[in-house]
């Protein structure tokens, strides 16, 4: 199984080796896989940082973009994989990941989509259940494997939106196929990023999310209110499925 991991990288010269080095440490016997980084124009030694690691695997193009979901379009365009995953620069698989998920794929025929869970700061976090969890379309995209033709069909990453678009994907894909999910940690993810930094520009996604998607306004907008009542540091890994990186 040929897996395509895309990667969009800005100034991420302190984090990106060991993204780069945890994509090369899942070679497993059966798995065929591609690193695709797409760099909007990084000023801080991104790509001697990624070039030093010779990872066979790494193919780079640098170019200017208009944002993460910009470039992770683009990587998808170029993926050559079966299946394909997003892993922000500053976030790491843990091991054995692809090798589960390729495991996963053989063994259930049906689900277009598996997912796992995260470890953040050493505790493991799991993808969110039950009312909040929109039909369980609110996983973590760095946990997140989906057959290319799944995405494809979805239409990729609806840039309109700069920190939950991924949250939109999601949700289309899942009107299409069925999502998995393999209850182990898949990947190391770092706080920092857009949805934690910006929580309420966040939340504002959210609700637009949901009305795009054909949620009700009084569903969104409880939903929405209920969160930000909750809102809070520990809580925002749970809700959010964020992007790490850029704008």
């Amino acid at each position: 199984m040929k897996f395509t991991i895309i990667t969009a990288t800005l100034n991420a010269a302190a984090t990106i080796r060991d993204c780069v080095h945890s994509v090369m440490e899942q070679q497993a016997p059966g798995l065929e896989l591609e690193h695709l980084i797409l760099d909007g124009g990084s000023t801080d030694g991104t790509l001697a940082a990624i070039r030093a690691c010779n990872s066979p695997f790494v193919h780079i193009t640098a170019e200017p973009d208009s944002g993460v979901y910009h470039a992770f379009n683009r990587g998808l365009a170029l993926a050559s994989g079966e299946v394909v995953a997003f892993l922000n620069a500053d976030d790491q698989y843990l091991p054995g990941a692809l090798n589960a998920v390729a495991k996963a794929f053989d063994e259930n025929t049906q689900p277009s989509c598996i997912h796992g869970n995260i470890e953040v700061t050493g505790r493991v976090i799991r993808p969110r259940r039950g009312l909040f969890s929109l039909g369980g379309a609110r996983i973590y995209h760095p946990a997140a494997f989906m057959r290319r033709e799944l995405l494809t069909t979805a239409g990729g990453f609806d840039t309109r939106f700069r920190i939950a678009a991924d949250l939109d994907l999601f949700l289309r894909a899942r009107q299409l196929a069925p999502f998995l999910h393999l209850d182990r940690p898949l990947a190391r993810f770092a706080l920092g990023g857009l949805s934690t930094r910006r929580f309420s520009p966040a939340q504002r996604e959210l609700y637009a999310i949901m009305r795009k998607n054909d949620y009700s306004l009084p569903y969104a907008a409880f939903v929405t209110g209920a969160e930000l009542l909750r809102s809070g540091g520990p809580f925002l890994i749970r809700s959010l499925t964020g992007t790490q990186g850029r704008v």
